[in-house]
């Protein structure tokens, strides 16, 4: 009877500092346990736009970071595919010292997506464990916005099973970052074939696993609060999981010198780059949750030419989480307040639909709302390019808007889809994104080369009726 430990974490959303105590412990249990193989496995969503070096690099300073935790394999999550398309993967892939896995999305023709492994087959002392990466297909979304393919996750994962077996492998685990219900399902229907999954994705803390019949599951809650632990026992046939405990990551666990290390020479590679002059601005430009601001009306006097609409909306918050100065600006100062990973899109939507959203828009209490997407801020008001509220009316190049006719609306999949709020899921509405640029990206394009940009405010005079 052979022992193998698996360490695992998911869902650490850019936590440097808990990331770097993660890997003290993974380096002290290893130490601890000199004969006895401990793979660390990391189950997906290690990105996070509100962790400064992750949003700098896309994400792709986290898998460096994550190399030097000592990480194994890594299946990839939702948070940097959605936000910043397939193409980022490759990146990722070139920063990360582990195989990166993803078995149920793929490209149109079928190929894996640049970058990624459908599966892997890692030594632990006598055992060769195979391990698949599967990811949520986010209810269609990755089809629709990046004509991705989502595969049927259980007959997928029944047949790289066998392809693992006979490549050699004694028994294969699932990385997944489905969320514990589509896991329970998956369970479900692997029963006899594979006797772990560990997950994510849904954020939650299994203190000692969970049992789906033969199936154990594991996760390890979120922001690398805690290390998940699994001991597993091999007797030449069979892999039984004997025990699954977590493991706490406290302040007094210090931070791993070698990644603090690392993330020091990922700052200065970044400063560098930050440091270019991206344009000028004529004027300051403020900030507000409760009010118009010139930093919403800049983010709409870009969007409307770039998708060449009639008008365009945009809440602030979402774009923008601070002021910008007068003069030239710096990327780092762009950045530092435009973290937002929303893309830039158009619709057309009727009179009707688009008086509706700017109502909404514009309504106090929907205003006031803090949804958990925007970090701790409110929604604030609805800001307009080629459009103003005049004496309780909605003007679009001067004329009350019709309600039969169609008019072209730019904004970002924020604005432009149903979850964020603003229109309906029944509309129908078709969006065009231009992926996968993000705003900030589509804001320097639009400072560049312009001269000093001037914002006008006083758009939003009064309430809409």
């Amino acid at each position: 009877m052979s022992r193998v430990i698996l360490l695992h974490t998911n869902d650490i959303h850019g936590r440097v500092e808990g990331l770097a105590r993660v890997a003290t412990l993974v380096a002290r249990i290893r130490a601890e346990h000199p004969d006895t193989p401990v793979l660390y496995l990391d189950a997906g969503d290690l990105e996070e736009t509100t962790s400064r070096l992750s949003n700098l690099t896309k994400g792709v300073a986290m898998h460096r970071l994550l190399s030097r935790a000592g990480c194994d394999a890594a299946t990839i999550g939702n948070g940097g595919l959605l936000r910043y398309g397939a193409e980022i993967i490759a990146a990722y892939a070139a920063a990360a010292r582990y195989p990166l896995l993803l078995a149920n999305l793929r490209a149109q023709d079928g190929e894996p997506i640049d970058g990624v492994h459908l599966r892997v087959t890692l030594e632990a002392g006598e055992l060769r464990l195979g391990v698949i990466g599967v990811t949520t297909d986010m209810n269609g979304e990755y089809e629709r916005w990046f004509r991705l393919k989502a595969l049927d996750v259980a007959p997928l994962v029944r047949e790289l099973a066998a392809a693992s077996e006979q490549d050699g492998a004694d028994a294969v685990i699932v990385l997944s970052h489905l969320g514990l219900p589509d896991d329970r399902a998956l369970a479900d229907e692997v029963q006899e074939i594979i006797p772990l999954i560990i997950g994510a994705h849904t954020h939650q803390l299994l203190p000692e696993g969970e049992r789906v019949a033969d199936v154990t599951l594991a996760q390890a809650g979120q922001y690398a609060q805690h290390l998940g632990r699994i001991d597993l026992a091999w007797d030449g046939a069979r892999l039984t999981v004997e025990r699954v405990s977590v493991l706490p990551v406290t302040d007094d666990i210090p931070m791993a010198q070698a990644l603090l290390d690392e993330a020091q020479v990922i700052e200065r590679e970044v400063t560098i780059y930050l440091d270019g002059v991206v344009g000028e601005l004529a004027a300051p430009l403020d900030f507000s949750e409760e009010r118009e601001c010139g930093v919403g009306n800049l983010a709409a006097d870009m969007l409307r030419p770039r998708m060449d609409a009639d008008l365009a909306i945009v809440g602030a918050t979402q774009a923008f989480t601070g002021p910008l100065p007068a003069g030239p600006l710096h990327r780092v100062t762009l950045w530092d307040v435009c973290g937002s990973s929303a893309n830039p899109g158009v619709v057309a939507m009727t009179g009707a639909h688009l008086l509706a959203v700017v109502r909404r828009g514009l309504d106090p209490a929907f205003m006031a709302q803090k949804p958990r997407s925007l970090r701790g801020l409110a929604r604030g008001p609805l800001h307009l390019s080629g459009a103003e509220v005049r004496g309780g009316q909605l003007l679009v190049g001067g004329r009350p808007v019709d309600p039969t006719r169609d008019y072209r609306v730019a904004g970002t999949d924020w604005e432009l889809e149903p979850y964020g709020g603003y229109v309906e899921a029944d509309w129908s509405l078709r969006a065009h994104y231009d992926m996968p640029l993000i705003v900030r990206e589509a804001m320097e394009e639009y400072l560049a080369g312009a001269g000093p940009v001037t914002v006008a405010l006083g758009r939003l005079d009064g309430p809409l009726a």
